[in-house]
């Protein structure tokens, strides 16, 4: 009996176990700043990545640059849609970039002209390991590295649909109370920033949607809770850029999801497509994250500034997001900014690199 027990655990709960913790690592690794590590020219020899990994490469052959190819490895699950993020830092070189499955038969590619970004998005259909190949049809990296990085992206949660959302109430409050606080709440500006704090007012003030508050008399720091009391008595999440996206959104899926809908971008795919992908998503009342690559906080990319949409116009000919924001420093409280324009001023032109080269989230609050 005991030989039959101990044959059964080998074949059924053995394989469970590993492929759980398989799942487990993939889904709760820390990402972090990696350098692309050769010989890694084949499927075989890929370097092993992980979502939110930040990759910098280099294609080293001057003379044929073709003939040297980096492969990366990464575990997906089904119903994720993932999106990849290449940065090209060098005007001179034509990259492409290429997703396989794990069979390495070739799913889909991005193959802009000499010196441009590219950019993947793919829903995947089924679990496993997939490779992204990076390959340079002209030029070579020289001292200019590339940057790789890849996020679980879009989500609809259908049991969030948020119809009760005041959306014209919420762009009321944000319009009162942009430049001058409600002194209802305290101001967190001289405390890492208010503009959390004020998007989370706008939803329940404003927008009507409802807390969600524990039992704690302190700070709450679990991320399912999302509640203001007092100062000292409030959920990181109400305050926290970071902690609002794991409430409302998704931290490459992780998170209460309960936002409508998500979408994450990379800022310079927002700017290039601004008006499919940006304008035509949003709408009042709506909230825009913006994301940094990396962040010595968290190990991994990491939600930093919060925004609130209060109109869309079209004006000669140029579609744009007005939003409303609480800040710091030279930014300051805004009632009437350009999205379009900060993405291109504050981010693109930033010459801190984890700002151009990060992402934005646009949160779709409600389905209405």
């Amino acid at each position: 009996m005991k030989k039959v027990f101990q044959k059964l655990v080998a074949k059924f709960l053995i394989p469970l176990i590993a492929f759980s913790l398989i799942l487990w690592y993939n889904e709760n690794t820390f990402a972090a700043v990696k350098d692309e590590s050769e010989n890694n020219n084949s499927f075989s020899t890929a370097n092993s990545i992980s979502c939110g990994d930040l990759i910098r490469g280099y294609i080293w052959q001057q003379i044929n640059p073709s003939q040297d190819k980096d492969y990366f490895k990464i575990y997906f699950n089904a119903g994720k849609t993932v999106v990849i993020n290449f940065i090209n830092a060098h005007p001179k070189v034509d990259y492409n970039i290429y997703l396989y499955n794990s069979s390495q038969q070739l799913i889909t590619s991005s193959t802009n002209p000499t010196g441009k970004n590219e950019f993947i998005s793919y829903s995947v259909l089924s679990s496993g390991y997939y490779y992204i190949l990076v390959s340079s049809s002209y030029g070579y990296s020289g001292s200019a590295y590339y940057s790789l990085q890849v996020l679980k992206s879009i989500y609809t949660n259908s049991n969030s649909t948020n119809i009760n959302y005041n959306r014209a109430g919420a762009r009321s409050y944000a319009l009162k109370y942009a430049i001058s606080p409600n002194p209802k709440y305290a101001d967190f500006s001289n405390y890492g920033g208010d503009c959390t704090n004020f998007a989370s007012q706008v939803l329940f003030e404003g927008g009507g949607l409802a807390q969600i508050a524990s039992s704690t008399s302190g700070i709450e720091s679990d991320t399912n809770y999302w509640f203001y009391k007092t100062s000292t008595n409030r959920s990181t999440s109400w305050t926290g850029a970071e902690e609002f996206r794991r409430h409302w959104g998704n931290s490459n899926g992780f998170g209460k999801k309960r936002a409508y809908q998500i979408k994450i971008l990379p800022v310079w795919y927002a700017v290039e497509k601004f008006k499919t992908e940006v304008y035509d998503f949003l709408k009042e009342g709506d909230i825009v994250q913006h994301v940094n690559a990396y962040s010595s906080t968290y190990g991994r990319d990491a939600s930093y500034h919060s925004q609130i949409v209060h109109d869309k116009k079209y004006q000669n000919g140029i579609y744009d997001i007005l939003y409303a924001q609480h800040s710091v420093s030279s930014e300051g409280f805004y009632s009437n900014g350009s999205l379009y324009d900060y993405l291109v001023n504050s981010r693109l032109n930033n010459p801190d690199e984890n700002k151009r080269i990060g992402w934005i989230i646009l949160y779709k609050i409600s389905s209405n």
